[in-house]
């Protein structure tokens, strides 16, 4: 059977119009969500700022081997040794790892994946002609495929995945006098790939395990890696004290601050890292927030766009000036409410903000003058 698909669709200028009036009337409401969004990251920035102000503050270096009761509740930088006697089984496969703290497991199945591409060409009358190409292909992936979504499923059903990637802690995991949980040791990224032997009913290639054939395989085949901690190896934990063992550390805001790295990692070093994970997901965010607000003005301005669709370059001309509007309406509104979400927490970032929306808004102003002076406008009235 074809892996490949074509499919070609028509909506008619009527279509285009009602889809165009509902964009007219959504488009707000989605610049307000996004407005939303952007207050609420904001806050939460700032939030996440002061917490780890105060965790740098409040944090106690304590000593793997000295647990001491005083610490109940405390928030605790420990470095040292994690270590483990009982051996940790994968009940899946009856494969066993000794010497190891924490085993994760990847699994992944040989599966048909669907990508979708449309082109999307304006007719003449305003209508519309969309040509949706469909391919499909056999890829290793960790994530099971739902083949019931495909628009051509036959021939490229999945099947459902036996096997799914897991974590497992050995029993007696300890940190010296700390007990290791799941939980703590499920915060570590472990890269010491291990290689175990083969169960039955699969082979041996490298250091995966294959169940079916690993040079040609077929859909429904799969295969498992492993990675470890080695007993021995030397961790870092920044996480409340909780009793013998850890549990995530509630500052006074609210903040949940709970890590667990490898290696030799100080404190300033544990917390500068977590700022700037914390630094990385507001720019994602804001960027989100920027894109609704920049959607939300376009679908506003869609009917325009539409309705001089019928004759497709003018379309496309419109179409183009719209999409300018928007991005210009767009970028110095996110700026202004990110400004007057800080004003609460930060006034002077937010303040300086301002001015810099402020000035964007006048350089585009006189950008606007400046193509489009009033004489030209007054000769254009005439």
């Amino acid at each position: 059977m074809a892996d490949k698909f074509t499919d070609v669709s028509n909506t008619s200028f009527l279509s285009r119009i009602g889809g165009a009036i509902a964009g007219f009337f959504i488009g707000p409401i989605l610049v307000i969500a996004a407005i939303v969004l952007l207050s609420w990251n904001e806050g939460r920035a700032v939030q996440a700022i002061r917490a780890l102000g105060e965790a740098s503050q409040v944090a106690v270096e304590s000593q793997p081997n000295n647990v001491l009761p005083t610490n109940d509740g405390k928030l605790v930088h420990v470095i040292g040794s994690a270590t483990a006697s009982a051996a940790i089984a994968d009940p899946d496969l009856g494969v066993n790892f000794a010497n190891q703290v924490t085993v994760s497991r990847q699994a992944e199945m040989y599966q048909w994946r669907e990508k979708e591409q449309q082109e999307t060409h304006d007719k003449l009358g305003g209508g519309q002609e969309t040509v949706t190409t469909y391919t499909y292909e056999k890829v290793w992936s960790d994530d099971a495929i739902d083949s019931s979504q495909f628009k051509h499923p036959e021939g490229h059903e999945n099947p459902e995945m036996a096997i799914k990637s897991s974590r497992y802690a050995a029993d007696d995991a300890k940190l010296g006098g700390y007990t290791l949980d799941g939980a703590t040791l499920g915060l570590i990224d472990l890269s010491t790939n291990l290689s175990p032997d083969a169960p039955d009913g699969w082979k041996k290639v490298g250091d995966k395990l294959y169940k079916g054939d690993s040079n040609a395989p077929n859909v429904g085949d799969e295969r498992v890696s492993y990675q470890g901690l080695p007993s021995g190896a030397t961790i870092s934990v920044l996480a409340q004290q909780s009793q013998n063992g850890f549990a995530p550390f509630i500052t006074g805001n609210g903040y949940k601050l709970d890590m667990a790295e490898t290696g030799n990692q100080p404190l300033a070093n544990m917390i500068a890292e977590k700022k700037g994970e914390e630094s990385m997901l507001t720019w994602i965010l804001r960027l989100v927030g920027f894109v609704l607000i920049f959607a939300g003005f376009a679908m506003f301005l869609s009917p325009l766009s539409t309705f001089a669709s019928v004759v497709p370059i003018l379309g496309s001309i419109v179409g183009g000036a719209a999409a300018l509007a928007a991005f210009v309406v767009a970028l110095p509104l996110t700026l202004i409410v990110i400004a007057l979400s800080w004003v609460a927490f930060r006034p002077l970032i937010g303040i300086g903000l301002l001015v810099v929306a402020g000035g964007l808004l006048y350089g585009l102003r006189r950008w606007h003058h400046a193509n489009h002076p009033p004489e030209l406008a007054k000769a254009a009235k005439a």
